[in-house]
């Protein structure tokens, strides 16, 4: 009997485990894009078929029709792999830097369009196993969401990872929040209601943000909120329940004690590392969590927007996690804040255990709560919002923080990139949203003009001698190549002379008379039996043609086959 050898059992880190199902998240996304792409051409190309035959189109004119739809497809494929670098944008200003990297306010030279660059370092996204976070965060970005920043396109060079996103120039939620300090009941529920809309859109793509704060909530020219920053983003069907991704950093130095309650919180608030203040307290315990995490968030930040300061303060951030983790028994409203008892059930539903936390059945048992009454849900994004951004012209970032250059733009950027772990990361949105050439082609195959060919010449009824006349002769029908290509009639004497007649026809009055001179010339040799044909002629003035004579009497159309006579 062979014996057997116990199996060794290999723990496989989380890091490990994000990697694998990127991998395999991006390789069936891949092959179903293409394998739906090629079902749809086909489909598309059958469709097109059909549409010719039944405007009954001649063959060369279906021919035609598609070699035009086949060039359309192969221009649209060259489009799709261009590819993007640091030289085809316009520094401007920076805007933003974090662990990361940094964001900047660039100018499309080719468009003259008005973005903002984030760009990130790939040594520090492999360093801190930020791949999976990368990919969701792209994967985001490129789908169509009116209540996420639009992504233009996304390239990648050797050292750094670029997202270049619409410009939002009204800054985000924090910089309000700076101007306001505290917000009116009223002005607090326009903009809960719109992240309550912008949080439930990311669910529904299947993705938990488990990074809202009011930095990573942007604010259009018209005041309206957009999300951002999904660097933290996780899968919500990757597994059933989410493990801890985030450890909470202790690097910011002690503030000040001069600073007073709200220096501190803003400090902390804009610094590189962040704050926890805003994350649900089973993030720290290890323990698995849903996306009621995101409408733990929704509540911190409802507190901050009528109270002045998040609930869970502190001057730094593990007392902030402490204060989290028994957040009921440190969890409570000032009794000095007038709110009404709607705005605090709410707060309290929000900012509640995760098992008894609204939003747990769904985003429509938070719409239905009485502190949203009146709130129009389809048509929030057409109202006049409570706050309008200052914006003076289209690269004004007075919104936003400006910071000192720390490293050139162009470090020798190539558009050529080396393969790593990366892969799939480019990303074009022009081309993306460019529809199929084959289904341009089924739109607009009745507005196409076809090439007008020619047809077989045929003699006019009118000119057909009737039978009797005394000039009738039979009319044989001739084959078309006969009408179009005459060098090809059977070489003959006959034909040969009558082609030689015919050319003397066309032939323009210039080089009839230079013919007539060199006519005269031989006549003249032969008359004075010249040996050497190599002699020059005596052309003496009584022997030279009188010309005024030739040109009286040539034809004014070259076509006239009246003959030439010397005088």
């Amino acid at each position: 009997m062979d014996y057997q050898f116990p199996r060794k059992q290999l723990a496989i880190s989380n890091s490990t485990k994000d990697k694998v199902e990127a991998c395999k998240r991006y390789i069936e996304r891949k092959y179903t894009d293409l394998l739906k792409a090629e079902m749809e051409r086909r489909e598309d190309w059958s469709k097109l078929w059909i549409k010719m035959k039944e405007m009954q189109l001649k063959a060369q004119d279906q021919e035609y029709y598609k070699q035009l739809v086949l060039k359309k497809e192969a221009e649209l494929m060259r489009k799709k792999r261009q590819k993007f670098c640091t030289d085809d944008f316009e520094p401007i200003a920076i805007i933003g830097r974090g662990a990361f990297g940094e964001v900047r306010v660039c100018r499309i030279k080719k468009t003259k369009e008005i973005v903002a660059v984030k760009k990130m370092k790939k040594c520090e996204m492999l360093a801190k196993n930020q791949l999976a976070h990368i990919r969701a965060e792209r994967d985001i970005l490129s789908q169509e969401n009116p209540w996420v920043v639009d992504l233009k396109c996304s390239f990648q060079d050797d050292k750094y990872l670029y997202l270049v996103m619409e410009y939002m120039a009204g800054g985000d939620l924090m910089t309000l929040l700076m101007k306001k300090d505290i917000l009116t009941e009223d002005e607090a529920k326009f903009y809960i209601a719109e992240l309550v809309l912008a949080v439930d859109s990311i669910h529904k793509m299947n993705y938990i943000h488990r990074d809202l704060k009011p930095d990573n909530i942007l604010i259009d020219r018209k005041g309206h909120l957009k999300l951002s920053d999904f660097g933290l983003c996780k899968y919500s069907e990757i597994k059933p329940k989410v493990e801890l991704g985030r450890k909470i950093p202790n690097q910011n130095p002690a503030p000040s004690p001069i600073l007073n309650k709200m220096q501190k919180r803003r400090q902390l608030a804009l610094s590189t590392v962040g704050t926890p203040d805003y994350i649900a307290p089973e993030v720290f315990t290890q323990q698995g969590y849903t996306e009621t995490v995101d409408w733990w968030s929704v509540g911190v930040m409802l507190y901050e927007m009528v109270v002045g300061y998040p609930p869970f303060f502190s001057d730094d951030p593990q007392t902030t996690c402490q204060k989290i983790l028994h957040w009921q028994q440190t969890f409570q409203i000032p009794q000095d804040i007038t709110l009404s008892p709607q705005c605090i059930d709410l707060i309290r539903r929000l900012v509640a255990d995760n098992s008894e936390r609204l939003g747990i059945n769904g985003v429509s048992e938070i719409k239905i709560h009485p502190f949203f009454q009146g709130v129009d849900w389809k048509r929030i994004r057409e109202k006049i919002t409570p706050y309008q951004p200052q914006v003076n012209h289209e690269i004004d970032t007075q919104n936003f923080e400006n910071f000192e250059e720390e490293e050139p733009w162009n470090w020798n950027s190539s558009r050529r990139v080396k393969k790593d772990h990366f892969q799939g990361y480019s990303f074009n949105r022009q081309v993306q949203k460019e529809q199929s050439p084959i289904r341009v082609a089924l739109e607009n195959i009745d507005k196409v003009e076809f090439p007008k060919r020619q047809q077989p010449i045929q003699q006019p009824q009118s000119q057909i001698q009737q039978p009797g006349s005394p000039s009738h002769r039979k009319v044989v029908a001739k084959p078309i190549a006969y009408a179009y290509n005459k060098s090809a009639r059977s070489n003959s004497p006959l034909n040969k002379n009558q082609q030689q007649q015919n050319s003397l026809k066309t032939i323009p009055q210039q080089q009839t008379l230079l013919n007539i001179l060199s006519q005269y010339k031989r006549n003249s040799n032969n008359n004075n039996n010249a040996s050497n044909n190599n002699s020059t002629l005596n052309c003496s003035s009584s022997r030279l043609p009188n010309l005024k004579s030739v040109r009286e009497q040539s034809p004014k159309s070259p076509r006239n086959p009246q003959k030439y006579y010397y005088q």
